[in-house]
């Protein structure tokens, strides 16, 4: 097999036919190139047309391997030196002010457990697709699951591509790369019997009144811990408008939207009932917070004064184990019959994604998609009535 090459450095391009090079511009074979990638790592390409786009693509690469330093481009040349984890901590910093709480707590954790102890001391200018598929084998190995992987992903991309943007890097390191394929389980939601086994079996009023607001109104696991009388803003209507941080403990701005933001769902006469019980029986803060230390089964040994994520866990899986119920149902899944209860009784999943924070209705579509009452069965009787 012949091939032909380019200046010293910059690879060659060939044909794997039988035909001679002179008679390569005639052959419809198509051509493919080799080269050196940044790590050294020998790399081919094919699917070349003509001549001119295999050396095209090695021309490309060649300046892409040369890097930022010839460009003049300063900020792209001090991005390219710098080491990857200390590009990411400036950036993620820099981009706070338009991030959520949450988010900059996710990103922060996919560095420090998945990314910078892999990569966090390259040079930002040397990532290749090499770097990027040894990673992802990297965590395969380490049997990282596949949430996670993908999670940490995101975030290596979106600070690549940062850097990318600025021209610290020239070709794509993500280029051909498979992100990892990861795909939710079908979330698991408990029967009102099985509902109702678990209201039961709940020993103090602090867990009922978590299990009351998730099964009867939506909330997420840290808006219930924010459980507030003031929000309950008419009889039927109760107003989300925070939640408490897993984390720090303390109250901050809602999933997907900034502070003072929020949204209203419909309040059951039964969950309203319970909390207008609780707050009778034992009062609230200052502020109308329920669910704070002192008050409630909270006693005063509590680390903090707001219910952080485990406070209420180990009182679930003991509920749980009482109640009889054989599914390992998390606190969660009564978010989940939330949503299964107004689905599956014909309410619009518009409103029911609104009503869940989702980001969009393509998340809601996504996770309860299999409770949506067949329609196009319906829908043929209907239109075959007026035909």
């Amino acid at each position: 097999m012949a091939t032909k090459t380019l200046t010293r450095g910059m690879g060659t391009f060939f044909k794997e036919c039988e035909h001679p090079p002179s008679r390569w511009s005639k052959c419809p074979h198509p051509y493919k190139i080799r080269y050196r990638d940044a790590t050294g790592r020998q790399r081919e390409e094919a699917g070349y047309a003509t001549q001119d786009k295999a050396t095209a693509r090695l021309n490309e690469i060649y300046q892409a391997k040369k890097g930022p330093l010839k460009t003049g481009n300063t900020e792209a040349q001090e991005i390219a030196e710098m080491r990857f984890e200390d590009f990411a901590a400036r950036y993620i910093s820099n981009r706070k002010r338009g991030l959520e709480s949450n988010t900059v707590d996710q990103y922060e954790r996919g560095l420090k457990t998945q990314i910078n102890p892999h990569v966090g001391s390259r040079r930002v200018g040397t990532f290749t697709p090499g770097v990027i598929e040894d990673w992802l084998n990297g965590m395969e190995l380490d049997k990282v699951g596949l949430a996670s992987q993908k999670n940490a992903y995101l975030v290596l991309k979106l600070v690549i591509d940062a850097a990318r943007h600025r021209g610290a890097i020239t070709l794509d390191p993500f280029l051909d790369i498979a992100p990892p394929d990861y795909v939710p389980n079908e979330v698991i939601i408990p029967t009102l019997k099985e509902l109702n086994a678990i209201r039961d079996a709940a020993e103090d009023d602090d867990l009922r009144l978590a299990i009351e607001l998730m099964s009867g109104c939506g909330h997420r696991n840290g808006e219930a811990h924010a459980a507030n009388i003031k929000s309950i803003v008419a009889d039927d209507v109760y107003r989300i408008n925070e939640q408490i941080h897993s984390n720090k403990v303390q109250p901050a701005p809602l999933k997907h939207r900034k502070r003072g933001e929020f949204r209203e769902v419909p309040l059951p006469r039964k969950t309203h009932d319970f909390v207008s019980h609780f707050a009778d029986k034992y009062g609230t803060d200052k502020n109308g917070y329920l669910l704070v230390k002192g008050n409630g089964s909270g006693n005063q040994h509590m680390q903090h004064y707001f219910y952080g994520k485990q406070t209420l866990r180990w009182r679930w899986d003991r509920c749980l184990e009482r109640s009889g119920v054989e599914v390992k149902y998390t606190m969660y899944s009564l978010r989940h019959y939330f949503a299964s209860n107004c689905l599956t009784h014909g309410i619009p999943i518009t409103d029911v994604a609104e009503w869940m924070g989702h980001k969009s209705i393509e998340v809601t579509y996504r996770i309860y998609r299999h409770l949506l009452p067949g329609s196009i069965t319906r829908a043929a009787k209907i239109l075959n009535e007026w035909l």
